[in-house]
């Protein structure tokens, strides 16, 4: 009878437990034996046993995390701290970002008339660095193999597969069903506009656009940090289009009919696809701008409030599926720390050890997330926010600060967890890079 095949956290699990805190099997050894690697030196089972188990295995000065974290910042501007290279993940990164920003530009540029040709041109490149900066951090095989398994090479370089191929392989698990689709269709849309004119497509496309650059953005600072982000450099575009003449949307259509037979016939593809996934907003997101006068004639406090199709009035449902509401508001500071960065940064401030496992049994004890078996949403924005388009909560400082001072002591962290704390060792180290 066949083995059940392990999954990626029961074989975290198997290979903590051997490794046992460094006094079992050493890392490297676990990493020859399970993966047929001997070049990470203990850092593969690091990231594999952080990213499954929430757990760090590498322990580290408070000073040498921030020079750290220093150097990473520098390093997602394209620039690199005197005596180090660029690793082949960070280049594909600053190439990422670089092209994700050079769309972005094209998009809101006024005068821009190859628009959405350029535009998928380019976002598709931004997406094609980041898939590959994936593959390579996580040992998946990226590039084209001969018959004979040896790597396709052209011009002395090893050959990537396409940009599908790097979605299938990288972008697995339903949570990721919208993110996906929506890559598919920016490569259909390549495929079928970017040699031709057709600046009549721009206004189709829209919800497409909107809804691939958020999913850039989550998955780029979920999977590499919160110093990856492109939110600073973005704001909302300034439009004219339609919010004073009647006959703009007429004209457009009047221009869209004129479209070429095959990209008509592509675009009316894009309705057939089943009603779920063009209700997801990580397939295409649709926004209405509603110009408001503030009452008072002051300036409002909020240029642009985005409200979720859920809480949208029934009068307006049924013409809009989201819409954008400019009113005056005081919007607080949203959650933006993943899990897995809170479950660090506390870790590092209490004396006992702390993982993604006790991280979610602190929220349901707080009651800031539900119980095990209940629909999974934020009970608490205070703390944190759930964000349904890629089923992953959010959490801010203040949070932080209420784990670190309710698990400090041992009766508190039980309480919290449910689970006898266990003491981290505390080893300071000028180089935590992984070693066994």
């Amino acid at each position: 009878m066949q083995e059940p095949v392990e999954n990626d956290e029961a074989l975290a699990r198997r290979l903590y437990a051997e490794w046992d805190h460094g006094r079992g099997t050493s890392k490297s050894a676990l990493e020859r034996r399970t993966w047929n690697d001997g070049r990470s030196h203990g850092r593969r089972f690091d990231r594999f046993i952080l990213r499954h188990l929430g757990t760090r295995t590498v322990t580290q000065s408070k000073q040498t995390g921030r020079i750290r974290a220093l150097e990473s910042q520098i390093r997602s501007l394209g620039r690199y701290p005197v005596g180090t290279e660029p690793s082949e993940v960070e280049l594909q990164l600053i190439q990422s970002r670089e092209a994700c920003l050079a769309a972005l530009r094209v998009w809101n540029d006024p005068v821009a008339s190859f628009r959405t040709g350029a535009f998928s041109l380019l976002f598709v490149a931004a997406w094609n660095g980041l898939l590959l900066a994936l593959a390579i951090r996580d040992g998946i095989e990226w590039r084209e193999l001969n018959d004979d398994g040896t790597p396709l090479t052209a011009g002395g370089m090893d050959h990537s597969v396409g940009t599908r191929d790097l979605v299938n392989r990288t972008l697995q698990g339903a949570d990721l069903a919208g993110t996906r689709e929506n890559l598919r269709r920016w490569i259909e849309i390549r495929n079928s506009v970017a040699h031709r004119y057709l600046p009549a497509m721009d206004l189709q496309v829209i919800p497409y656009a909107q809804a691939g650059l958020l999913n850039y953005e989550q998955l780029l600072v979920i999977e590499f940090g919160q110093e990856y982000s492109l939110a600073e450099h973005l704001s909302v575009p300034l439009q004219l289009s339609g919010f004073r003449d009647p006959n703009v949307l007429r004209s457009l259509k009047a221009a869209q009919s004129q479209l070429p037979l095959d990209v008509q016939t592509f675009l009316s593809r894009a309705e057939s696809v089943p009603r779920e996934l063009l209700a997801d907003p990580t397939y295409q997101m649709r926004v209405a701008f509603i110009p408001v006068v503030p009452p008072s004639g002051r300036s409002p406090d909020a240029v642009a409030y985005f409200v979720r199709p859920d809480s949208v009035p029934a009068e307006l449902a049924d013409t809009i599926d989201q819409c954008v509401v400019l009113t005056k508001v005081v919007v607080p500071k949203r959650p933006e720390h993943p899990a897995m960065y809170v479950v660090r940064a506390v870790e590092e401030r209490i004396p006992y050890r702390f993982t993604a496992i006790d991280h979610a049994s602190a929220g349901r004890f707080f009651k800031i997330r539900p119980s095990k078996g209940e629909p999974e949403g934020s009970l608490d924005d205070e703390y944190c926010e759930y964000i349904s388009a890629v089923k992953r909560y959010l959490y801010n400082d203040k949070w932080m600060e209420r784990l670190i001072e309710q698990l400090s002591t041992r009766e508190g962290f039980r309480e919290a967890t449910g689970r006898d704390p266990v003491t981290r060792d505390i080893q300071h180290t000028d180089d935590p890079g992984g070693e066994d």
